[in-house]
């Protein structure tokens, strides 16, 4: 792990967080849940209390706001606020926690100022488009578009990305629908040139993208001929043949987080 604190970046917006997914490396990089007696981090809560009083109003306290919560003195309207308020200072602490550990860790990827854009006839691609297809009347479709995509998105909750980008050879990146900020969605991505932090899960062909490959579980058996076997040239036949099928296999990233980043000067 290579510290690099001194380089972190900074995020203008943020495109895209996966808070579960940040909250668990977070919880691992420091061996467990915080603990909150520390000195560092009780300067931690300090910030956040003192973040959440003056996010509520002025004079607020929020040591008396939980006295008055256990005596029954406060109103409905008056808890929502303090809830989002809490909220939104815990995630922010949480983006930021996350940024600094990820930035220093070698391990988390980091595609800086890359493009993206949906596999050929995959099931991102079906479902950047199917939103549009409910526009025409159900009557004039000659299937039934909800039952349509029910059968092909059913629970599906990650899409994958192809990586365009002159430094990093092609890989898949992939999304969690319910992690898109500020009403951004996948179509959105295609269009931006972001910032992604990304764990690498695995690997796959390009043409396993493929809508149509979706529930092939079963690996291709490799046909050996007598000829390949008396040669001793398999490796170099399989090989040739993987390259001409466009079937080298691809690094798989679960993105984290994504975003602009401020340019520097």
């Amino acid at each position: 792990m290579k510290n690099r604190k001194a380089e972190k970046p900074e995020f203008l917006k943020i495109v895209y967080f996966d808070e579960d997914a940040a909250q668990d490396y977070v919880d691992v990089t420091n061996g467990g849940r915080l603990d909150w007696t520390t000195e560092e981090n009780k300067q931690k809560v300090a910030k956040i209390v003192a973040e959440i009083e003056a996010q509520a109003k002025s004079g607020f306290n929020i040591l008396n706001y939980i006295k008055a919560t256990f005596q029954g003195k406060v109103d409905a309207s008056a808890a929502v606020d303090l809830t989002s308020a809490f909220d939104k200072t815990i995630k922010n602490t949480l983006l930021t926690d996350y940024i600094q550990a990820a930035y220093e860790d070698s391990h988390v990827k980091k595609f800086e100022n890359s493009g993206v854009y949906a596999p050929e006839n995959s099931v991102t691609l079906y479902k950047m488009v199917s939103s549009y297809m409910t526009i025409v009347p159900k009557e004039e479709m000659p299937i039934d578009m909800e039952k349509l995509n029910e059968a092909i998105l059913g629970e599906r909750g990650y899409y994958e990305m192809l990586l365009k980008t002159e430094k990093d050879k092609k890989s898949v990146l992939r999304f969690n629908l319910k992690a898109f900020k500020n009403n951004y969605n996948l179509v959105d991505l295609s269009k931006m040139k972001l910032t992604y932090y990304g764990i690498k899960v695995g690997t796959c062909s390009e043409d396993n993208l493929s809508i149509d490959k979706e529930f092939n579980f079963k690996p291709e058996e490799e046909k050996i001929t007598a000829e390949d076997i008396v040669n001793d040239n398999e490796s170099v036949s399989n090989e040739e043949e993987s390259v001409s099928n466009g079937k080298d296999e691809l690094n798989v990233y679960d993105i984290v987080l994504a975003g602009v980043v401020r340019e520097k000067d």
